[in-house]
């Protein structure tokens, strides 16, 4: 077979090139009509999207001067007392107040728990009171009580220390120092 021949049968659009030439114009103006118009309404988009989609710098300089809160919590006590087989029985006066020497009132609303530290055995009884109204102890500590902030305050509380010595265990006296610590805290607001 010669070259002529061949392009012959196989029915290429070169034959046909006059058609498709025609068909080809056809699409051609309304490809032109639809790629015009897409790019028309992504050019919009573009234009509108910088303004809905733009970010805002801006800075802003605060100038603060904080000061803590000075929480007040002040124990008044006795001088320390002595009990022995004698003087069995004695009583330990102390107050916690929310406000200093010079009545500044706590800036914070306080919690705080009163601990009786000791190692005694069961010959020394104590006991805590507030006012008259016995407070009871756990594992030789109250629990969290509140002072406000709003008003001055005085908590005056009493530890009994009763002594007996037909309870005691040994054939000594004790030597014993007791002390009282109170345990505070800011209450979260």
């Amino acid at each position: 077979m010669n070259k002529k021949t061949n392009i012959k049968y196989l029915n290429l659009p070169i034959i046909n090139k006059g058609k498709i030439n025609k068909e080809n114009k056809e699409n051609q103006s309304f490809s032109k009509v639809i790629t015009t118009f897409i790019i028309v309404i992504i050019t919009i988009l573009l234009l509108l999207c910088g303004y809905s989609m733009a970010k805002v710098i801006d800075q802003v300089i605060i100038n603060g001067k904080a000061q803590i809160a000075e929480p007040i919590l002040l124990v008044e006590n006795n001088p320390s007392i002595d009990i022995t087989a004698v003087n069995n029985y004695g009583t330990y006066v102390f107050k916690v107040k929310n406000y200093n020497e010079q009545n500044k009132i706590t800036e914070v609303d306080l919690k705080y728990y009163i601990e009786i530290l000791s190692n005694v055995d069961e010959s020394i009884n104590i006991k805590l009171y507030e006012g008259e109204k016995e407070i009871e102890l756990k594992n030789n500590k109250t629990e969290y009580m509140q002072i406000s902030k709003l008003q001055k305050q005085d908590k005056e509380y009493k530890i009994v220390i009763k002594y007996d010595k037909n309870k005691l265990n040994s054939i000594s006296d004790i030597m014993e120092k007791i002390q009282v610590k109170v345990h505070t805290e800011q209450v979260k607001a």
